[in-house]
């Protein structure tokens, strides 16, 4: 599926789109974001446009202004988000939380809604909605020792064996098996990711009382649950004089034929075709029948703006930020991978200040692909690696190939006569783009360079084990250590008083947790040196980076340390 961003109102909204056909959109149950609907929406893109949602304040999506939106609010929030998209009425899914966002939205605006399917519709009496308002939506609050991350493993794994989950008497036990470690792993790191966030759409789910709105619907509307649901019990609290109610079979197959059989008899005959467009009244959008891109953005963004761009590796996920005028040199910032471009967004934001800017989460990395590498690579089924990435096999070809998918990220995003600033393996990505032909790069700022005498292809090997889930979340905590135990030598991120910067160890953790099976190429493959820079050198403020940690070496040429206004000053001297 094809990521991007659609920006309501100052606000981004990210989504998953495929498929060609009438559009359908699929909003995902609380805590995590679209991946678990990612099989769902490949079988139904057969036949369909698919758009599937990530809830604000979860996955890709900003949060909702207001600091404890109800369901209506965020009801109102997708109606703003469909019209952005230039979708004029779609076949709607929602499951749990989503199921009652969704709910929210054909109650109010039912000339948005060609059809609705419910999957999971919570009716808590009183008494069970003061509970789980007390006891469901424990914070996520960062630990020293990791604890957290353990502890959301536990939370999201026992949603799957217990009724709440919390509740774990005998009585609560759910029979169906639990979901496999892959799955549990989407869900705890989107729960993870929402961090403060995630109970926003939880409490708005619990305290909105669905029957009201049900009674209100005149959108054809199917309400379902499977017998493994916990909810599958509330479809007998549902008024089913009024509603179509069903046990749905189990299986991603069987509730996506579903869907399909119910959305397409609720479209006239004529208006079900292969093209996304389609008549007023059976599900349409504005978008172009030849499946073109709908507007990436409807009004500009403050601060930091986030997009994807194509490259021969898949999509590669860029932050940018800049003048409003778009003056001044574009400086592109190549992270210390395996982290992403949240670990340089301070730098990106004062940068912006001055001149274009952007960050690029290097292939495999952060929420870029790492999908389209010829040679040895992700190995789905693989005895002992998980589907995990085996990088060392790769070495110098995969390098090129991520110096090249870099090239190709900045010619989308039409920039050219560059300064890049690389800082760990992203400066040896940052040395050797600046080869790929004259005049794309003028200058590099370059920090904490690795050595190649110290971090050989074994040792970049060593530092970057496997992180295959396992049904405990036991990864997550060597993912934790990894990254806490490489700072060590040189010292954490601190807060003001020295403590710890918990809250930076989670982000980066979260980096590796959420890239698991490929969070390690472009670390390993830029193990060894490119060659010498062909542009003016400037050394730079380093970022911290403990995955290089013992194994860098300093950067020749001006000296550009000192903070943002130096270094700019510096690149400036030094493209002449």
């Amino acid at each position: 599926m094809e990521r991007r961003f659609v920006t309501v109102n100052g606000r981004q909204v990210h989504y998953a789109r495929a498929g060609r056909g009438l559009p359908v959109v699929l909003l995902h149950a609380s805590p995590g974001d679209w991946r678990p609907l990612r099989e769902l929406a490949a079988e139904l893109a057969r036949s369909f446009t698919v758009y599937a949602l990530d809830t604000p304040g979860h996955g890709g999506s900003d949060p909702l202004p207001a600091p404890d939106p109800d369901m209506a609010g965020y009801g109102a929030a997708l109606g703003e988000t469909l019209t952005a998209l230039g979708l004029d009425r779609v076949h709607l899914y929602g499951t749990h939380t989503g199921a009652k966002i969704a709910l929210s939205l054909a109650a109010a605006r039912p000339e948005l809604v060609a059809s609705l399917v419910l999957d999971g519709v919570g009716v808590s009496t009183p008494e069970e909605r003061a509970d789980q308002l007390a006891h469901y939506l424990p914070p996520v609050e960062p630990r020293s020792d990791g604890g957290h991350l353990v502890a959301a493993w536990h939370q999201v794994r026992n949603m799957f064996l217990y009724w709440p989950w919390y509740d774990e008497r005998a009585a609560s036990r759910l029979t169906a098996a639990p979901p496999p470690a892959s799955y549990l792993h989407e869900v705890t790191t989107g729960l993870l990711e929402a961090g403060a966030n995630y109970p926003l759409a939880y409490r708005a789910a619990f305290t909105c009382d669905p029957v009201p709105l049900l009674a209100r619907l005149t959108v054809p509307t199917l309400v379902l649950a499977s017998p493994a649901d916990p909810l599958h019990a509330h479809l007998a609290r549902l008024p089913a004089h009024r509603l179509q109610l069903e046990t749905s079979a189990s299986g991603t197959p069987a509730l996506a034929s579903r869907i399909h059989t119910h959305a397409t008899s609720h479209t006239p005959s004529g208006a079900a075709s292969s093209s996304c467009t389609a008549p007023s009244g059976a599900g349409s959008s504005r978008a172009a029948s030849s499946g073109a891109v709908p507007p990436s953005t409807a009004g500009r963004v403050e601060g930091v703006s986030r997009r994807y761009v194509p490259t021969r590796l898949g999509q590669l996920l860029v932050r940018a930020a800049g003048p409003a005028d778009g003056s001044g040199r574009p400086l592109v910032i190549l992270p210390p991978a395996p982290a992403s471009g949240r670990a340089v967004t301070d730098l990106l934001t004062e940068v912006g200040r001055h001149r274009p800017a952007f960050a690029l989460d290097l292939p495999g990395t952060g929420d870029s692909d790492l999908a389209a590498w010829p040679g040895p690579g992700p190995r789905d089924g693989l005895p002992g690696t998980g589907g995990s990435y085996l990088a060392a096999e790769a070495g110098s070809g995969l390098r090129d190939e991520i110096v090249l998918a870099v090239g190709d990220a900045l010619d989308a995003l039409g920039v050219d006569g560059v300064d890049i600033y690389g800082i760990g393996a992203g400066a040896v990505v940052a040395v050797a783009v600046a080869r790929l032909g004259p005049g794309r790069v003028r200058a590099l700022a370059l920090a904490g360079l690795p050595d190649p005498a110290v971090l050989t292809e074994s040792e970049a090997c060593a530092r970057t084990p496997d992180l295959v889930p396992d049904e405990h979340g036991t990864h997550l905590l060597r993912a934790w250590h990894l990254v806490r135990d490489g700072g060590l030598g040189t010292g954490l991120p601190e807060l003001p008083g020295g403590r710890p910067d918990l809250a930076e160890l989670h982000r980066r953790t979260l980096d590796l947790a959420r890239s698991w099976r490929t969070y390690a190429a472009a670390f390993r493959a830029v193990a060894a040196w490119p060659g010498e820079p062909p542009v003016p050198v400037v050394a730079a403020d380093p970022v911290w980076d403990p995955f290089t940690a013992g194994a860098v070496r300093a950067a020749p040429g001006h000296d550009g340390t000192g903070g943002v206004a130096s270094l700019l000053k510096a690149l400036d001297d030094a493209a002449g």
